[in-house]
């Protein structure tokens, strides 16, 4: 079986090409560009977007959409990780936790659609905020400088690492599963 990936980012690609192999799922890349409506939540916006595909390449797609969430603050920055880091900057974000909880998550959203079968899958990685920034000069997403897993900041873990415990890597797999499900049945 062959799946279209709706991505311009090849680290996302060789990641769900890691996870689906494993059930003998082929990915190919279609290069677009998702439609990302401000007041939606990260699952509509791949739930949008899958059928959105579907109909323009005929083709079974997976889209995701992902959101970074602070916990002291409700679905924020939300579904606008870039949109908040460009308008606040590490001093901003880091700025508005300091007396708060410091607790987050990246959360991913992955729809599936081959125009029948429609279904989604949530991947999430708790995270800390650290009180400083991290590898400035490593090419990572920005929340990677600032957030901790296990005590350690994400921007230190190789690509290899970070996708046996990712989000978008959990929520791939859950929609691998379902695949294999539907398949057997």
């Amino acid at each position: 079986m062959k799946l279209y990936i709706i991505t311009g980012n090849k680290h996302k690609v060789a990641e769900a090409k890691s996870v689906f192999s494993k059930f003998n799922i082929e990915i190919e890349q279609i290069n677009d560009e998702k439609q990302e409506p401000k007041d939606n939540t990260i699952q509509e916006i791949s739930e949008l977007n899958a059928k959105f595909f579907f109909e323009k390449y005929n083709k079974p797609v997976i889209v995701d959409d992902t959101g970074v969430f602070f916990n002291a603050y409700k679905e924020f920055p939300g579904n606008h990780p870039k949109l908040m880091f460009n308008l606040l900057g590490y001093k901003g974000l880091l700025k508005l936790v300091e007396n708060e909880d410091r607790s987050a998550q990246f959360r991913t959203a992955v729809t599936y659609y081959d125009g029948e079968t429609f279904f989604s899958a949530i991947g999430e990685l708790d995270c800390m905020i650290d009180t400083k920034i991290h590898d400035l000069d490593v090419d990572v997403l920005p929340y990677e400088r600032i957030f901790l897993v296990d005590g350690r900041p994400l921007s230190k873990f190789s690509r290899e690492d970070k996708n046996k415990i990712s989000h978008r890597a959990k929520a791939f797999m859950e929609i691998a599963k379902k695949i294999q499900q539907e398949q057997q049945h």
